[in-house]
């Protein structure tokens, strides 16, 4: 039981660190901008506007099952947790090769400067669910489904900050690991149901959805928010199931690794 909460309790006590360290990195990523932190408002804004453009007016998808708005929505519920999750990955998988002096720093464990790359992308996510949760309120879509939303959210973190933390150790070995992101990030985009909704796949190529592990939470959010139901147990047990490995399992890897590589700088 002590292995199991050692990663919690690792969160907790330097809860006040790492949110300071969050605070400092987005305060860095908008140093000098005009507009600084509205930012994160305005970037979901456009991207809704450029991803409603692209798809309704110019490749005229139209599910049969949504109207033009709740499409609208459903791409970018769907694209929300998509840059959150590439931003954690971008960001995070060089957050310890340029911070490896800080290895065997008891102040500030190493385990959470990948975090930290986490939770400041996780901050795009709980901008543009707020700008939809506001408009679902006011047009009506409040549904009991919502209180899964917090759960969503803190399952995908603990399934990203897993990843990240097994990409960020690779790269201090293996300088590549970033070059490769960049692909796999793409792959993920087209293997995820955000432009698109699962039945319209074919079932012959609907099995690489649930080997997606992003899709999970992809569809969760989009149950969720645009069609107001509960996420079917499939999609529940698909979230937790990849959190809670992600999470545990890379923890103890990432640890590992660290003692290692460690003795070597």
């Amino acid at each position: 039981m002590s292995a199991i909460l050692e990663p919690y309790r690792l969160f907790y006590d330097h809860r006040h660190l790492l949110w300071d360290a969050v605070k400092q990195t987005l305060k860095a990523r908008h140093a000098g901008s005009i507009l600084g932190s509205a930012w994160l408002v305005l970037g979901p804004l456009i991207l809704l506007s450029l991803y409603a453009i692209l798809y309704t007016l110019i490749f005229r998808v139209r599910p049969v099952n949504l109207s033009i708005i709740d499409y609208i929505l459903y791409i970018f519920c769907g694209l929300i947790p998509f840059i959150s999750f590439s931003q954690a990955l971008a960001s995070g998988s060089s957050a310890l090769s340029a911070n490896n002096a800080l290895l065997l720093n008891r102040m500030f464990p190493a385990e959470l400067i990948p975090a930290r790359e986490v939770i400041a992308a996780g901050m795009f996510m709980v901008v543009g669910g707020g700008l939809t949760i506001a408009y679902k309120v006011l047009t009506g879509g409040v549904t009991w489904s919502w209180v899964l939303i917090p759960v969503i959210v803190i399952l995908m973190a603990m399934a990203t900050c897993g990843a990240v933390w097994g990409l960020s150790l690779a790269n201090l070995v293996l300088k590549d690991v970033q070059q490769i992101v960049g692909y796999v990030v793409m792959l993920i985009l087209v293997a995820s149901p955000i432009a698109y909704t699962p039945d319209m796949v074919p079932p012959n190529l609907r099995v690489l959805l649930y080997l997606n592990p992003f899709a999970y939470y992809v569809s969760a959010f989009q149950t969720i928010l645009v069609l107001g139901k509960w996420p079917s147990p499939v999609i529940l047990m698909g979230c937790i199931a990849f959190a809670f490995i992600s999470f545990h399992g890379m923890y103890k890897v990432f640890k590992l690794g660290k003692a290692i590589i460690a003795d070597h700088i």
